[in-house]
């Protein structure tokens, strides 16, 4: 369940906007447009990481998006837009309308493999050394840029590692749904229409999973999912989770875990509501990660000096030692705060 759950949060992380040349996003073209524009696209940098890279909000839940610009100067060198987690290939390939085929590939000193697509001008880069590990973040470059980085490629996607085992993947994806559906069959269509983006759809299959079987939680958690990261429908997401949560289900929130108390510094990860209690797992640092209790937590609440960010606490004690974890919802929203907020104490009742 908490699975299929992930796989549902991480494919809301395609973007949008793709020409069908050099490749944009939200109307921004490397190394045609500028520094202004994408502060009129996504608004002002959320994080400036060095004087040529900063970072913005995107208007997806479950990405972030980078944007380095040429060193001296305003003009866009790449946009780097990287999920929360791994995506099938094919799904990139279909929303990015990536059709013609990429040129080649190249292992990169992280041991990842990236894939690039010379006529868009975008560098896949894969969460392992094969692409049966799924992407983890699409790059979009300037045509200068992309003609300097990729001079050393193995000029094959035909040899790309680990392509049978995607191309297989995807090929029984793309098998036809059964046209009658029992419970398990409608949340696994409720999970491919979401991975289509089509939320309202996600919603009716999920509501016949309801009537079929009103005390499971899944299809309550698909619906709460489609309502709060695709259609960003806060109280229709609060109804369903909590239903979720009354029938015993997890609810999973995707957030930023503040080291320095301003979010300066942060990590992405998931944050976890079980019967037991509260973990959090950082997708990058494992140091941060943490699981405890729901009777070790003393209080939680909104962030009413962060509010820029919608920031939540937890605040805990633990053998006598006092604690407390700032997070902020990926969509830096009140409303998702307000909604984690509840959730969290509502599971701290008896």
């Amino acid at each position: 369940m908490i699975t299929r759950v992930l796989c549902l949060l991480f494919l809301l992380a395609l973007s949008s906007g793709v020409a069908k040349s050099q490749s944009s996003i939200k109307g921004l073209t490397p190394g045609k447009s500028t520094r202004v524009n994408v502060e009129n696209a996504f608004g002002p940098a959320v994080r400036q990481i060095s004087a040529t890279l900063s970072e913005y909000k995107s208007n997806l839940s479950t990405e972030q998006v980078f944007v380095q610009y040429q060193s001296g100067g305003n003009d866009i060198a790449r946009i780097e837009v990287v999920y929360s987690y791994a995506v099938e290939r094919s799904v990139v390939l279909k929303s990015l309308q990536l059709t013609k085929g990429s040129i080649g590939w190249q292992i990169n000193s992280k041991k990842r493999l990236e894939e690039y697509f010379s006529d868009s001008c975008v560098v896949l880069t894969y969460l392992g050394g094969d692409a049966s590990t799924g992407v983890s973040r699409a790059g979009f470059y300037s045509r200068e840029l992309f003609n300097n980085t990729s001079v050393k490629l193995t000029l094959s996607s035909k040899n790309l590692p680990g392509l049978n085992a995607a191309s297989t993947a995807k090929n029984s994806s793309a098998q036809p749904t059964p046209p009658v559906a029992d419970y398990d069959t409608l949340i696994t269509r409720a999970n491919s229409a979401t991975q289509s983006r089509d939320f309202q759809t996600t919603i009716k299959l999920a509501q016949q999973a309801m009537a079929i079987d009103p005390n499971r939680p899944e299809a309550y958690q698909s619906a709460g999912i489609a309502q709060l990261y695709g259609l960003q429908d806060f109280e229709g997401a609060a109804v369903s989770l909590r239903a979720a949560r009354r029938r015993g289900g997890s609810v999973l929130f995707i957030v930023n875990h503040d080291h320095d108390g301003s979010f300066g510094s942060y990590c992405q990860g998931t944050l976890q509501i079980v019967n037991f209690g509260i973990s959090y797992t950082s997708n990058t640092e494992s140091k941060h990660s943490f699981l405890i209790s729901h009777d070790s937590v003393t209080s939680v609440g909104v962030n009413t000096s962060r509010s820029d960010f919608s920031s939540f606490h937890i605040k805990t004690k633990q053998k006598g030692k006092v604690g407390i974890v700032n997070l902020a919802p990926q969509t830096l929203t009140t409303g998702e705060s307000n909604l984690i907020v509840e959730l969290l104490n509502a599971a701290r009742q008896p």
